[in-house]
């Protein structure tokens, strides 16, 4: 940490009020064209079809069974409740956490870079990087992802914020943060978990100091009370029913290894084969006939269905990698965005700024660069080089559980996983020329 301080008065105090100017400029521009550039979308958000579920969810007391063990996480809820179920003040507040999340990670990072050039540069990328349309459009649709990618870019912030010093007050936002981003969506809560294990293996091989298994610890133990709160109130039931009529019961092999797991394969059970949970009249959860495999599912269907990817590890990575490029870029998004919702950003400078082409490679490269980074300990140059390798070593963990977590719409509940790879891609770009500047400047004293 005391490596990152050194960096950080490296500036004279005129050079410092003057990056200090420059980046006010340019975020007061970023709010002005953002605001002003989606108002449209902002007087009419989007409705989609599990919206109401939310709505009904917070008209519930806050400290009810009905809000808090419900079939959805509670984050998204209590905004509408705060904002009366007014849809466009809930868009107006997504809009606000949205700009602030980024413009947050956007100052942390460039605090953490040298030489000024570099630093003024990744605050406009990162910036920038919030406006590609994959990421800005969901701030004015009524679902989870504005608060999720929000909250995962103020994670990230938080993160890089207590590099650049060890402080009681930073943890306490840091954890903040994290319970709110687990509480946003289920699968959130697992990318803690894997954030945790990391924490942990960085200081069983002292690669990071004793004090962030504080952080280690309160990531894991909100994963716990995540996982319960999902097991109280049922909320893997849908999805999992998903699972089984998409990509179980369209396939033999499958099915015999779950009917030797104890479900009951019945006719009526494989008539829905390639169906949705709410398809078919929502004969999974209201045909008497299939009451058994109700009972089986609530009993022993999560376990049966880890075991099942477990005994299937190749299989079940390689259907996640296949769709890798489909879901991080995927055509369709605008169906899932305010009608009057219209890009700021030429098209163009969005496939620079966001993976749009060769995914797996990318992904496999930044994956290679982030081992090569732990094998020459780069994080002794700059801490950012933690969050680097924490963010690409959780990459396809990330894409493996959204990918089996739930059969329906699987590309929308990407959306944080491409944001993370994007995160990723720059992070390396300017660390990359981080490192070439300080090479070049060596070289050009010692001539």
């Amino acid at each position: 940490m005391t490596q990152m301080n050194s960096r950080l008065g490296q500036f004279s105090q005129k050079q410092g009020r003057i990056l200090l100017a420059w980046q006010v400029l340019v975020f007061i521009i970023y709010v002005i064209a953002r605001v002003f550039s989606t108002l449209p979308a902002l007087h009419a958000p989007r409705e989609l079809a599990d919206t109401a579920i939310y709505v009904r969810i917070s008209t519930q007391p806050i400290l009810s069974s009905n809000f808090l063990q419900v079939n959805r996480p509670f984050v998204f809820p209590l905004l509408l409740k705060v904002v009366g179920q007014d849809f466009e003040r809930a868009a107006m507040v997504q809009l606000a956490l949205t700009i602030f999340s980024w413009g947050s990670l956007a100052f942390v990072t460039a605090q953490s870079l040298r030489p000024a050039w570099l630093s003024v540069f990744s605050f406009v990328v990162i910036l920038a990087l919030s406006l590609v349309r994959h990421l800005a459009g969901w701030d004015f649709a009524m679902m989870t992802e504005s608060l999720s990618l929000s909250t995962f870019a103020l994670l990230i912030a938080t993160g890089i914020w207590l590099l650049h010093g060890w402080r009681i007050h930073k943890v306490v936002l840091l954890c903040i943060t994290a319970f709110l981003f687990a509480f946003t969506r289920d699968t959130n809560a697992y990318l803690l978990l894997m954030f945790a294990a990391l924490l942990l293996i960085g200081v069983l091989f002292r690669w990071v100091a004793a004090n962030v298994l504080v952080i280690a610890a309160v990531f894991g133990l909100i994963f716990l009370i995540s996982n319960l709160s999902a097991d109280t109130s049922a909320r893997w039931i849908f999805p999992m029913v998903n699972v089984v009529g998409k990509r179980i019961l369209p396939y033999s092999a499958a099915i015999r290894q779950f009917e030797s797991c104890g479900m009951p394969v019945t006719p009526q059970l494989l008539k829905l084969a390639d169906s949705f949970a709410n398809g078919e009249d929502r004969a999974f959860f209201n045909d008497p006939s299939l009451e058994t495999f109700r009972l089986w599912l609530a009993a022993r269907g999560k376990s049966c269905y880890v075991q099942w990817l477990l005994m299937n590890p190749v299989k079940s990575s390689a259907e996640a990698l296949a769709e890798f490029n489909q879901l991080i870029f995927f055509d369709n998004i605008g169906a899932y965005f305010s009608r009057r919702y219209s890009d700021l950003l030429p098209s163009r400078v969005e496939r620079i700024l966001y993976p749009v082409y060769h995914v797996t490679w990318l992904w496999a490269g930044l994956t290679l660069a982030a081992l090569a980074a732990i094998f020459a300990r780069a994080w002794r140059t700059n801490s950012l080089w933690v969050v680097f390798i924490m963010l690409c070593l959780t990459i396809f963990p990330h894409l493996f559980i959204t990918w089996h977590g739930d059969a329906m719409a699987p590309n929308r509940h990407a959306v944080s996983v491409g944001m993370q790879l994007a995160v990723a891609m720059w992070l390396f770009v300017f660390l990359s020329l981080e490192q070439a500047a300080g090479y070049f400047g060596r070289q050009r004293s010692d001539q």
